[in-house]
C-alpha cells in the first residue's frame, strides 16, 4: 500500500533554509549593498538633511530615518532572495523540486524563512551605526526589533515569491521589484512624518534627563518649528501600505515614537505575514501544476 505524501516535512524546510543561508554567505555583494545603503541613507542623507531639519518631533533627522534605513535593507534583501526562483527555473533545479514529493507548503516555508533570515541579517547592518547617531537600545528593545524585522522579511519574501512565480526572466523581475520597493519605501513614512513638528528650536539642546522627562509627558519639541502634514491623498496611500505599520512598530520599539495606532501595527505584523505565506505556497503549487 502506497504511503500518503506528508503535508509538511521539516527536513525540506531546513534544507531550503540552509540553501538560502549558504547562498548569502557566498555572495559578497549583498552585505556590501546593505552597508553602502546604510552609509548613503543613514550617515550622508541623515547628517546632510539633518543640517536643515534641526529635529523631527524631538529626534534628529538621522535618528528619525534610522528605522527606515533598516526597512530599506530588509526590502531589498527579501525581494533579492525571491529572484533565486527565476535562477532555479533557468538551471532546472526548480523543476526537480516541483516534481519531487516534497510538500509545497514546506518548500514555501523553507524559502520564506531563508529569505526572512537573510533580510534580518541585512537589517542589522544599520544597528552597527546606531551609537554614531545617538540611538541606544536595550537587549529587550533589540529582541522586539528583531521580531518586527523578521515579520517584515517574511511578508516581503512572500511577495517576491508571488511575483517571481509569474516571471521567467531576470530582467522582468528586476524591473518589477524596483517598481515595488520604491513605492513601499517612500510611502511608509520612512523619510518624512505623516504629521509633526519639524525644525523645533532648542529641544535637542536640553539636558538628557530633562528631555526624557518631557518625552514621558508627551512633549517632543519646544520653541519654534513648522507643523507639517502630508496631503490627504498621500496619507491614504501611506495607510494602505502594509510596510507603514511594520515600520511604525519598528520605530516605536527602537525610538519610542509612533504615528499609527498600535493595535493596527500589531495586527499587520502578526497576521499579514501568515496570509502572505499562504499565497506564496499557493503560487509555488500553481507552478507545480503548470
Amino acid at each position: 500500500m502506497a504511503k500518503r505524501p506528508r503535508a509538511f516535512d521539516p527536513w525540506v524546510v531546513l534544507a531550503l533554509w540552509r540553501r538560502e543561508m549558504l547562498r548569502y554567505l557566498r555572495d559578497r555583494s549583498q552585505p556590501f549593498g546593505g552597508l553602502s545603503r546604510t552609509v548613503l541613507w543613514l550617515l550622508i542623507l541623515g547628517f546632510g538633511l539633518g543640517a536643515s531639519f534641526r529635529d523631527i518631533e524631538g529626534y534628529t533627522y538621522a535618528q528619525y530615518i534610522f528605522p527606515g534605513v533598516v526597512t530599506l535593507n530588509i526590502l531589498f534583501a527579501s525581494l533579492q532572495s525571491a529572484i533565486t526562483l527565476v535562477w532555479d527555473r533557468e538551471v532546472g533545479l526548480l523543476r526537480e523540486v516541483l516534481v519531487s514529493p516534497a510538500p509545497m507548503l514546506s518548500v514555501a516555508l523553507g524559502k520564506l524563512l531563508g529569505g526572512a533570515t537573510v533580510a534580518v541579517i541585512q537589517g542589522l547592518i544599520p544597528f552597527l551605526f546606531a551609537p554614531l547617531i545617538g540611538v541606544s537600545l536595550t537587549l529587550f528593545q533589540l529582541l522586539l526589533a528583531l521580531g518586527v524585522m523578521f515579520s517584515m522579511g517574511v511578508l516581503m519574501s512572500a511577495l517576491g515569491v508571488v511575483i517571481a512565480s509569474r516571471l521567467s526572466t531576470f530582467e522582468g523581475f528586476g524591473s518589477i521589484s524596483n517598481g515595488v520597493i520604491q513605492p513601499l519605501y517612500f510611502l511608509s513614512g520612512s523619510i518624512f512624518p505623516l504629521k509633526g513638528i519639524i525644525g523645533g528650536v532648542g529641544f535637542l539642546d536640553l539636558p538628557e534627563n530633562l528631555r526624557a522627562e518631557l518625552e514621558r509627558l508627551g512633549i517632543h519639541t519646544i520653541g519654534g518649528g513648522w507643523v507639517v502634514q502630508l496631503p490627504a491623498w498621500l496619507q491614504v496611500l501611506v495607510y494602505l501600505n502594509p510596510v507603514s505599520y511594520q515600520l511604525d512598530l519598528l520605530r516605536y520599539v527602537t525610538l519610542g515614537y509612533q504615528q499609527l495606532p498600535l493595535v493596527a501595527d500589531l495586527l499587520v505584523v502578526s497576521v499579514l505575514p501568515l496570509l502572505a505565506a499562504v499565497f506564496a505556497a499557493l503560487a509555488i503549487a500553481r507552478m507545480r501544476r503548470r
